[in-house]
């Protein structure tokens, strides 16, 4: 079966798909539109950087699966995903454009970003991939530089906000609440002692945690399970959003005596719920930072500080203290 009109192909990272990331992506359907073709989108889990300087290495916004699904939910029609590795690392520039680009990616015509370089010593620059292109009759051309409301918004920039705790900050940036997803695992059981139980939550180890105690709302489980984009409708047309208001505390738990090390830990208190959820995946959008991570007095101090922190959430969601 011959498949249809052929590719317009970008090339990115695309972590945290923020809003200069979807203003891009809209830009690139424009024209995939006017040529012809379809837009496909590759991008690589962690910058290509990273694998030749792992010292440098940062926290990501997005998992590969949280940014395939972001970039699909735009009407990017398709989406590739690459981890870079020795095989990328060690390939000549000619055999990824030839191979990749043109026979797997089906390129009608390639938009990259203005320091972009490919293959083995960053040697297919710009200069070749344009020459490669005209021969092949494809079309070429750089990535905009693109502004939301007259400022550049970056990945970079928004991680530092998280890093910070300022997730009100880092939504605006994102067009949307900064999420993490995990699955609940067994913990302490220390919040049940204290009279708040909490869902304990394994996340992916890269994924970029902001520290301190937050209103969230939690999907999954119980709880429904819902896409960013769908909130909207969603709103209108039950009059509210799915989810579940919650007290969510990301830090070492300084009050608390262990036995072993204090492990960074992201522990989920659903206000006005009980039940089991070991075992689920739970998304937690982050909507406001309460405060920051603190070593009470003693337990008691620390419960009613908990009991503050929940009533505050309450008082954000409209409910009764």
């Amino acid at each position: 079966m011959k498949e249809g009109p052929g590719y317009l192909v970008t090339i990115g990272t695309f972590d945290g798909v923020h809003l200069g990331h979807q203003k891009l992506l809209r830009w690139v359907q424009e024209r995939a539109r006017e040529a012809g073709l379809r837009a496909r989108i590759v991008f690589f889990v962690h910058p290509p950087h990273f694998f030749f300087r792992p010292d440098h290495a940062i926290p990501l916004l997005t998992t590969s699966r949280e940014r395939k699904s972001l970039i699909l939910e735009m009407g990017i029609d398709r989406v590739e995903v690459l981890n870079f590795g020795p095989r990328w690392a060690k390939m000549p520039h000619e055999r990824f454009f030839s191979e990749y680009i043109v026979k797997r990616w089906k390129a009608g015509g390639i938009y990259v970003g203005r320091d972009f370089a490919f293959g083995k010593g960053r040697q297919g620059d710009l200069r070749y991939l344009e020459e490669a292109c005209r021969r092949r009759g494809l079309g070429f051309g750089i990535l905009p530089l693109v502004r939301v409301h007259g400022r550049k918004i970056s990945s970079s920039r928004i991680r530092k906000l998280l890093s910070a705790g300022e997730v009100a900050r880092a939504d605006l940036m994102l067009g949307r609440p900064y999420s993490v997803s995990g699955v609940v695992v067994h913990g302490e059981g220390l919040g049940r002692k204290l009279g708040f139980p909490t869902a304990n939550l394994r996340l992916a180890k890269d994924i970029i945690v902001p520290p301190g105690v937050f209103h969230v709302r939690v999907f999954g489980g119980p709880f429904g399970s819902v896409r960013a984009s769908e909130r909207a409708e969603l709103v209108a047309a039950e009059g509210g959003p799915a989810g579940a208001d919650a007290v969510c505390s990301v830090g070492y738990r300084p009050t608390v005596k262990l036995r072993g090390p204090h492990l960074l830990t992201t522990e989920v208190h659903i206000i006005d719920w009980e039940g089991d959820l070991y075992g689920d995946t739970l998304r937690v959008e982050f909507l406001q930072r309460l405060r920051g991570e603190k070593k009470f007095s003693s337990l008691d101090a620390l419960k009613r500080g908990i009991r503050k922190d929940i009533d505050r959430c309450r008082s954000n969601a409209g409910g009764p203290p």
